[in-house]
C-alpha cells in the first residue's frame, strides 16, 4: 500500500494544532514533531546528548539539567546558533518521524511540522497542508498563547515568509474565523484526499 504523508504547517499562531486536532478526532493519524522534538531533548536521548557534547549551548545546562527556556531564548536570538542546533536535531526528528510511519498501516499519515518551510533538512511528503490567519488574529492569539506583548510579537510572525510558505503548498486553510468553519474545510480537503 502507498502511504500519503501529508504535512501540516502554518503561519505563527494560525491554528495547526486546532487543525490536527480536527484529524486526531476524525481517526485520522497525526504525528507531532514537537513532541518528538521534546521526546529527544531529554536526557539520555540522541538530541540532549548531541546538544549537549557541541558545547555550544552551555549555557542552557544547569549541572546535566537542559533549561529549554534558556535554550529557546538563546536559538532566537543567534542565528549561527539557530542553524547549528537545526542541523544536529531537524535529522534525528525526521529518522524518528519515517520510523513511525514505516511502522503505521494508514494510508494516509499527517505530520505537523510547524517550521516545514524554514527547515534545511526536508522532510520527503507528498502534499503540504498550511494553516493561516488574519494578521490582526495571529497577533492578538500570539500574545494570549505565549504571554507577550505586541512588539515581540510582530517580530515572531515577520520572521516567517508568507508569500514562499503559500506558494510551496498544495492546500490553504484560512483559519481567521471558527473551528466550525476551519472543520468544515478540512473535510472537503479530507474528501479530495481520499479521491487521489
Amino acid at each position: 500500500m502507498s502511504q500519503n504523508k501529508i504535512v501540516i504547517t502554518g503561519t505563527i499562531a494560525s491554528g495547526k494544532s486546532s487543525l490536527s486536532e480536527i484529524l486526531r478526532k476524525k481517526g485520522y493519524q497525526v504525528i507531532d514533531s514537537d513532541e518528538i522534538n521534546k521526546k529527544l531533548l531529554e536526557k539520555d536521548q540522541i538530541n540532549y546528548k548531541e546538544i549537549l557534547s557541541s558545547k555550544a549551548f552551555d549555557e542552557a545546562f544547569d549541572g546535566e539539567n537542559l533549561d529549554k527556556k534558556i535554550l529557546a531564548k538563546i536559538i532566537f536570538n543567534n542565528s549561527q546558533k539557530r542553524e547549528l542546533i537545526n542541523k544536529i536535531t531537524h535529522k534525528n526528528i525526521i529518522a524518528y518521524i519515517n520510523n513511525l510511519i514505516r511502522e503505521s498501516n494508514e494510508k494516509n499519515i499527517f505530520v505537523e511540522i510547524p517550521l516545514y518551510f524554514q527547515m534545511k533538512e526536508k522532510f520527503p511528503c507528498d502534499y503540504v497542508w498550511l494553516v493561516t490567519a488574519d494578521r490582526e488574529i495571529q497577533i492578538e492569539r500570539l500574545m494570549q498563547r505565549d504571554k507577550i506583548g505586541k512588539d515581540f510579537a510582530l517580530k515572531k510572525i515577520n520572521s516567517q515568509d508568507f508569500l514562499e510558505m503559500q506558494k510551496k503548498s498544495d492546500v490553504i486553510f484560512d483559519n481567521s474565523t471558527s473551528l466550525e468553519n476551519l472543520e468544515k474545510k478540512v473535510e472537503i480537503a479530507l474528501k479530495n484526499l481520499e479521491n487521489i
